[in-house]
C-alpha cells in the first residue's frame, strides 16, 4: 500500500521510466496482466486499483474523478518519480485525463484507450440510468451489457473473458460502482483537453459500442499532437481482447517518447 491507501502492484527495474496503469470502472489491476508482462523488460510499471476496487478499500473522499486523479498523484509522489508514464482505460482513461489536466508536471506522457471526454445528452441520461439501476437492484444489473463490452468474435473465440467479466463485476461494491456512473455521465473535459501538452496516445477499437471512434476523435483532435490508433477486431475491452496489437501501439509511443526526451526535443 501507499500513503495514498490504494493497492499497487510493481514489476519491471525500478532505475527505468514509470508506468502507471489506471483500469475501467468495476474492473481491477489484474486486468493489465498482458500490459505488465509486456512492459516490464523495458519499463518500471505500477499497477494500482482505484478505491473500492479490487484490494484497494473504499475512498473517504466522494469517489469524484478529480479525488481518484488526487489519489494517483498521490502514488506518483510516493513512488519519488517527478513525471510518469500514465496508461488510463475507459474510466481510468477519465481519471488519466483529469490527472494530466490537474498535475500536468506528473505526466510524462499520456495513453488513453477506450474512453470519452464528453457525452451527448442522450447518452448522459442512459448513464445515469445505470447508475440508477445499479443502485436499486445491486451488481446483477450491470450483467446484461456486459457482452456488448467486447467485439462478437472475441466472445466466441474467449468466452472465459465474459465470465471472469461477470464475476469481477459481481464482486464489485454497487455503492462505489453507482457512483462512479454518475460520475462517467458528468464528466466534461472538452474545454480543457488544449490545456494537455504531453505526448498522446488515444487507442480505441473499431468494435467499441461505449466509446467508439466517433467519441475518441475529440481527444486526438483537441490534445495538441495526439495520435489515434484504430484497433481492428477490438470493442471496449482491447487492452484484454487484442493485448497483443495494443502493446505494439503503446511500446512503441512510449518508445517514440523516450527517444525524443533523449534528443532534447520533449
Amino acid at each position: 500500500m501507499t500513503s495514498s491507501n490504494l493497492n499497487v502492484v510493481k514489476g519491471g527495474p525500478a532505475e527505468r521510466s514509470t508506468v502507471i496503469l489506471i483500469h475501467a470502472v468495476g474492473l481491477d489491476l489484474t486486468y493489465w496482466d498482458r500490459q505488465i508482462e509486456a512492459l516490464t523488460a523495458h519499463h518500471h510499471v505500477v499497477a494500482l486499483d482505484l478505491p473500492g476496487h479490487g484490494r484497494s478499500a473504499r475512498a473517504p473522499h466522494s469517489g469524484s474523478i478529480a479525488d481518484l486523479a488526487s489519489d494517483v498523484a498521490t502514488v506518483i509522489d510516493d513512488l519519488g518519480s517527478l513525471s510518469v508514464h500514465v496508461v488510463g482505460h475507459s474510466f481510468g482513461g477519465m481519471v488519466a485525463q483529469q490527472l494530466a489536466i490537474s498535475y500536468p508536471d506528473r505526466v510524462r506522457s499520456l495513453t488513453l484507450a477506450a474512453t470519452a471526454a464528453s457525452f451527448s445528452d442522450e447518452a448522459r441520461g442512459y448513464l445515469r440510468g445505470h447508475s440508477s439501476a445499479i443502485r436499486a437492484q445491486g451488481m446483477s444489473a450491470a450483467l446484461p451489457s456486459l457482452p456488448l463490452s467486447l467485439a462478437d468474435s472475441t466472445r466466441q473465440r474467449r468466452p472465459d473473458l465474459l465470465e471472469r467479466l461477470t464475476k469481477t463485476m459481481l464482486a464489485m461494491d454497487p455503492d462505489v460502482y453507482a457512483v462512479a456512473w454518475t460520475e462517467i455521465a458528468n464528466f466534461d473535459a472538452t474545454d480543457r483537453l488544449s490545456g494537455i501538452r504531453c505526448p498522446s496516445l488515444i487507442l480505441v477499437g473499431d468494435e467499441d459500442r461505449n466509446t467508439p471512434p466517433d467519441a475518441s476523435a475529440p481527444l486526438a483532435r483537441d490534445i495538441a499532437g495526439a495520435a489515434i490508433v484504430v484497433i481492428a477486431g477490438a470493442a471496449h475491452m482491447l487492452p484484454m481482447e487484442e493485448a497483443e496489437r495494443f502493446n505494439e501501439e503503446l511500446i512503441r509511443f512510449l518508445r517514440a517518447v523516450e527517444a525524443r526526451a533523449t534528443l532534447g526535443l520533449t
